[in-house]
């Protein structure tokens, strides 16, 4: 009685290996579909995949908080690798601005607008990060504004002047881009100075909440040739309350 209740549990329990199976399949099944997914060359369909998967990594857990962070180094040098983007500050702070910023691009800017004027809106260590190409901003090879960037302009001059925060003015360029002046470092401190003189002065906004940093070419964003222009960029940094200047 006792050995043959003994061998109908093994016979009850001898495929049970095919459940782990099963699932180890699966999850192999969707590793290589998210690496053939992140190894296509449609930057743009990359862009939105990573956007997706931040956003969710950023906001979502169990608890309704600020879910898992990944600690990546130096995202900005390339938004391409790693294939997804997150970043190393779970700050309250920085979730906030991000959350309010996002909700008034989306107010402001329907979707096709929002895909010309910023290349990117994301987090790091210092704050929220706005990142715009130069060809929105500046007529080709000059730091005058064209005159179809003026509206996005005020509408951003509105989103600084209502965080209230300190904010940070990047200027970059492509290599040897100097327009009419020297080096590359001067096209790119005009190119923001220009920025931050129309935003301080159209929204009649303290200097004491601005300050600006030329990056000249030392932080290409796309190695990639197609891509390259893009490097031309400024990027608008609304800061954390712990960063000081």
């Amino acid at each position: 009685m006792r050995g043959r209740r003994v061998h109908e549990d093994e016979h009850e329990n001898s495929e049970r290996w095919l459940v782990s199976y099963a699932d180890f399949i699966t999850l192999m099944f969707a590793f290589f579909a998210v690496l053939y997914a992140t190894s296509e060359k449609d930057t743009a369909k990359a862009r939105e995949f990573q956007e997706s998967v931040k956003k969710y990594l950023i906001k979502a857990s169990p608890m309704g908080g600020v879910g898992p962070q990944v600690n990546t180094t130096d995202k900005h040098n390339s938004p391409i690798e790693p294939p997804i983007q997150t970043f190393n500050n779970n700050k309250p702070e920085t979730v906030k601005v991000l959350d309010e910023t996002e909700k008034f691009v989306e107010e402001q800017f329907t979707e096709a607008e929002r895909k010309k004027f910023f290349s990117d809106i994301s987090p790091d260590d210092w704050g929220v990060r706005l990142t715009i190409p130069s060809r929105i901003l500046f007529a080709p090879g000059g730091d005058k504004f064209n005159s179809s960037a003026m509206v996005f302009m005020d509408k951003l001059t509105a989103l600084i002047g209502k965080t209230k925060r300190k904010v940070l003015v990047q200027g970059h360029v492509l290599p040897g881009e100097t327009g009419s002046y020297k080096s590359t470092w001067d096209f790119a401190a005009a190119r923001a100075g220009n920025f931050l003189r129309y935003v301080q002065a159209r929204g009649k906004l303290g200097s004491e909440q601005f300050v600006l940093n030329s990056m000249a070419d030392s932080k290409p964003l796309f190695p990639d040739d197609k891509m390259k222009d893009d490097n031309s960029r400024l990027e608008i940094v609304l800061l954390n309350d712990d960063m000081t200047f």
